[in-house]
């Protein structure tokens, strides 16, 4: 990102004309067999690395109900998992310390915790050219911090429809957050390509058709594994070529 806020998308571009297309990024383009109409992304994990912040989260809600900070074993469960499951995920059959949690939660200031949040690096350039050739939507466990986080870090305006554990009756993996992305924007599972990290994104994209990205990590079932979103960049830009832009 140039000093006055302009996305120097033209980097990679300029890398991509010199060089064309790797092998490797024309493989994994060849699976799509239609034009691309969606892509969609989760957040923690993706869109940022966000296990510092979980873990302080969490660690700070257990401090106010007399328990210990968050365990390491414990981290991936609460990096997938929306706020209500994880409280119960950490705090068992302790109903009242549940309950006190839960409340404190809701008037809980979530900003103080985005310091800890890191961008991916690439962030800005997937998102710009995503939303400039596809629509975009994003499909997060979180709930009411999604929208302020994606405010904070200027990420909204990349988003044509924002999914939170907030806006549907039952969470990831739970079809319905990709239920709505499909009907919102009346196209087909194959039509949809979804970029998330974990198992239950893993679910997800199983349960409802998409194709799945896995992004860092080799562990998922997938239809491609991304280390870094400059090899989306290119299977990207290599799918435009090929369905949206006159290719074979």
């Amino acid at each position: 990102m140039l000093a006055n806020g302009t996305i120097e998308i033209n980097a990679i571009e300029r890398i991509h004309k010199m060089t064309g297309y790797s092998a490797e990024t024309e493989s994994m383009c060849s699976i799509f067999n239609q034009p691309l109409k969606v892509i969609a992304f989760d957040c923690d994990g993706v869109l940022f690395d966000s296990k510092e912040a979980n873990a302080r989260f969490y660690s700070h809600i257990m401090d106010t109900t007399g328990y210990p900070p968050v365990r390491p074993e414990q981290q991936d469960y609460i990096h997938m998992h929306p706020v209500r499951e994880s409280l119960r995920y950490l705090l068992g059959d302790d109903e009242e310390s549940f309950q006190k949690a839960w409340k404190y939660c809701q008037g809980i200031d979530f900003r103080a915790f985005n310091q800890h949040l890191r961008c991916e690096p690439g962030l800005h350039e997937i998102l710009a050219l995503a939303k400039a050739g596809y629509h975009t939507a994003l499909a997060t466990n979180r709930t009411v911090s999604t929208r302020e986080v994606l405010s904070h870090f200027n990420l909204e305006k990349y988003f044509d429809l924002v999914v939170s554990a907030s806006d549907v009756s039952f969470p990831k993996p739970h079809p319905e957050s990709m239920e709505r992305i499909l009907d919102t924007f009346k196209v087909k599972p194959w039509e949809v390509l979804y970029v998330g990290d974990s198992s239950v994104d893993e679910a997800l994209a199983g349960a409802t058709g998409v194709y799945f990205a896995a992004y860092k990590n080799p562990h998922l079932e997938a239809h491609l594994h991304i280390k870094h979103f400059q090899e989306l960049y290119s299977v990207l830009k290599c799918e435009q070529s090929k369905h949206h832009n006159g290719g074979a």
